[in-house]
């Protein structure tokens, strides 16, 4: 059992690569993507100065939870003076 186990831990970390380097790939998309759209660097800081900040996981987790809803309360927001001057 134990050894099947470890086989399938190898053949996972074949096709998907280590934690370290999916978190490399991760870091580098991101900066291709801020670099197609630097106005959002500013927010990309934010983010990271909030999450520098959080503690373990969980807090992360919780930080994340917050600014993805204060967002979301923003785009309603939006839309909702959208539909307003599309109804007029």
């Amino acid at each position: 059992m134990h050894e099947n186990l470890n086989k399938s831990n190898q053949a996972r970390q074949q096709q998907f690569g280590t934690a370290n380097e999916r978190l490399q790939k991760a870091l580098a998309e991101r900066e291709q993507f801020l670099n197609r759209l630097p106005h959002l660097r500013a927010y990309q800081a934010e983010i990271d100065r909030v999450l520098d900040n959080s503690g373990n996981v969980e807090g992360r987790m919780a930080v994340l939870g917050t600014l993805l809803q204060g967002k979301l309360l923003e785009m309603q927001s939006a839309l909702y003076e959208l539909t307003k001057i599309l109804q007029k």
